[in-house]
């Protein structure tokens, strides 16, 4: 129990330091988009790299908070039945949703291999490969699948009655039914 404590320990900090990235590329944005508007306003001068620049930004931004959101328990469930079973198939719905879920994650990140030498080519005004757009998301689905193995310890330490108390207060980490 002491290696899945650690273990989301370390997710817990990873998500933070998602979170302080994904806010941190919106702030560039923002600050771009601001320095073309006054470009244009001020000396009538477009700054034509803002564009291709705030798109990479907000891909980039968007995979960052990828496994946060799912870290929060912020993304889009349907928990309609789950909440309305006993604690004990709850447990073991979750158990299975979660095994479906980290098959699917497999699925995506056994094809990185085959994915990332076919994003050739650099991106217009920004100069890097497209491969690099999707490195945050191949890195957020990895996490996502890890968080999702904690989820499925938590929930076998519940069923068999030696984790009781779900180890995550509900919106954070790996814990409950419907987090």
């Amino acid at each position: 129990m002491k290696v899945i404590a650690a273990l989301d320990l370390v997710l817990g900090r990873i998500e933070r330091l998602f979170l302080f990235c994904a806010n941190g590329l919106l702030l560039a944005m923002l600050a771009i988009n601001l320095a073309n508007i006054l470009s244009r306003l001020l000396f009538d001068i477009g700054l034509i790299w803002v564009f291709p620049w705030t798109s990479v930004l907000f891909v980039w931004s968007i995979f960052l908070a990828f496994f946060v959101i799912f870290r929060r328990g912020q993304d889009i469930s349907i928990d309609v039945l789950t909440r309305r079973l006993p604690e004990r198939m709850a447990l073991r719905l979750e158990i299975v949703i979660s095994c479906a879920v980290i098959v699917l994650l497999i699925v995506i990140l056994a094809q990185v291999p085959t994915l990332i030498p076919r994003q050739v080519g650099r991106i217009d005004m920004v100069g890097i490969q497209r491969y690099w757009l999707s490195i945050p998301f191949f890195f957020s689905s990895f996490l996502v699948m890890i968080d999702y193995g904690v989820k499925i310890v938590h929930a076998y330490l519940r069923l068999r009655g030696s984790g009781d108390r779900d180890p995550f207060p509900s919106g954070s980490g790996a814990g409950g039914v419907g987090a």
